[in-house]
């Protein structure tokens, strides 16, 4: 794919639509934030930023030397292709001389180079110095990828600039960096969803009818919400996230959690030697009929070897097509509070200092879902149920968990938990 060239002389880059658009994109802090509610224009502005710098310009400065080499990271390649490459291309115009899709790099007209990559495994950022870096997305990231690129920016001897555009996801490492350990260089800005005077008010109605509470200071206000009543308060990046999978899965199993207008789900696990759940893969989808899920499914299937799909019991029917194709598919065990009792078994760091179930990092919706699944209050004020929003990963989680648990004879109950003398948490602790 090759776009038209210009001359660098051509290059017009236009400013921010709205104030705290502008105030983000003229920061000239070495450390940014842009943290925004959903359709505040977050990727927009954040693409805005790595535009300039590519021609040398922070804030409203040429203070950079060009052509220089420049990043920018999405948590996984669908989201980098499908929203931040996509918004890159189309504000910078005749600006980029050229696309190399198979590199994932555009050189700009001035001879700039600004490279594409998935940040789901941080190793494979590390690589030569650069002069910035943009994160988009950056709350689905593990900090370690945060870490890995301040550290490549290095290019021609001098520190570079780092800036990241998020939903903010709970209290978690974006807030404790930028708000909790705010220091001189950094700088953090935030908007609502109806910051962005070009958002229709129709849709912004609807998001206001679909998210309520918490979930809406979160998700439309830009709010860092430590959220109260988590289901799952033992959650942690540092003891449930890793890049690092064993070599070899004595089993291999799936929850599948349906769904059309709203999500469905497919989340795979691997079960090792001594008992414990490996989350390697998930599979998330809006609006799919069930034979594309078959077609999902099949792919898991071949890919990892899944000895059994336990499938949400509520639809027999797409049950029996996948096994009509030939898929290993089982009705879930759906009794959902001795669920979340086994997951949070497992999220219980033990006496080895290791969980019994992790996550690989590229599975950014069931981190997020983590990190907000919630108890509902009922008419008396009992928390017995969890909110039924944003739950589909959990759902899925859930079935997978327990089938594994029956099935291979794994389940521990709260009194077989072996806690590590050094970890102990509350809820308050969040």
């Amino acid at each position: 794919m090759t776009l038209a060239t210009a001359s660098p002389q051509d290059v017009t880059i236009s400013l921010a639509r709205y104030p705290m658009q502008g105030r983000f994109v003229g920061s000239r802090a070495h450390e940014a934030g842009f943290v925004g509610g959903i359709g505040s224009g977050k990727t927009w502005a954040g693409c805005i930023r790595a535009l300039s710098a590519s021609q040398g310009i922070v804030g409203k400065r040429a203070v950079l030397q060009t052509p220089n080499i420049g990043v920018i990271t999405a948590p996984t390649y669908g989201m980098l292709r499908d929203a931040t490459l996509r918004t890159f291309l189309d504000l910078a115009g005749p600006a980029v001389a050229k696309f190399n899709r198979n590199e994932m790099m555009a050189t700009m007209c001035n001879g700039s180079e600004v490279l594409f990559r998935t940040a789901s495994e941080p190793d494979r950022l590390r690589g030569p110095s650069i002069t910035w870096w943009f994160g988009d997305e950056a709350a689905l990231c593990e900090y370690r990828a945060y870490e890995i690129m301040l550290g490549r920016l290095r290019q021609f001897g001098r520190l570079g600039y780092a800036w990241i555009a998020t939903t903010p996801k709970g209290r978690n490492w974006v807030w404790q960096h930028f708000v909790q350990a705010e220091k001189p260089g950094r700088a953090l800005y935030r908007a609502s969803s109806a910051d962005n005077v070009y958002l229709d008010t129709a849709v912004l109605d609807i998001w206001r009818q679909t998210y309520t509470g918490d979930f809406a200071a979160q998700e439309l206000d830009g709010e860092f919400v430590a959220f109260e009543g988590l289901i799952y308060p033992e959650f942690r990046h540092e003891f449930h996230i890793t890049s690092t999978m064993p070599e070899h899965f004595t089993d291999m199993v799936a929850g599948v959690d349906w769904g059309f207008a709203n999500p469905g789900v497919i989340l795979v696990f691997g079960v090792d030697g001594d008992g414990r759940m490996w989350q390697v893969a998930e599979h998330y989808r809006r609006q799919r009929r069930v034979e594309e899920w078959v077609e999902v499914a099949k792919q898991a299937w071949r890919t990892w070897g899944i000895n059994v799909f336990f499938c949400d019991p509520s639809e027999p029917d797409f049950i029996a097509q996948f096994r009509e194709a030939s898929l290993p598919a089982e009705e879930a065990n759906n009794a959902v509070l001795t669920g979340l009792q086994a997951v949070k078994n497992r999220l219980v760091v033990q006496g080895d200092g290791r969980a019994r179930l992790m996550l690989s990092p590229s599975c950014v919706y069931t981190i997020s879902e983590f990190e907000s699944y919630q108890w509902a209050e009922n008419k008396l004020g009992i928390k017995d149920q969890p909110v039924k929003a944003n739950d589909h990963c959990m759902d899925a989680l859930r079935y997978a968990v327990m089938g594994a648990d029956s099935m291979f004879g794994l389940a521990l109950d709260a009194s077989q938990v072996q806690y590590a003398d050094e970890y102990t948490i509350g809820a308050g602790d969040f």
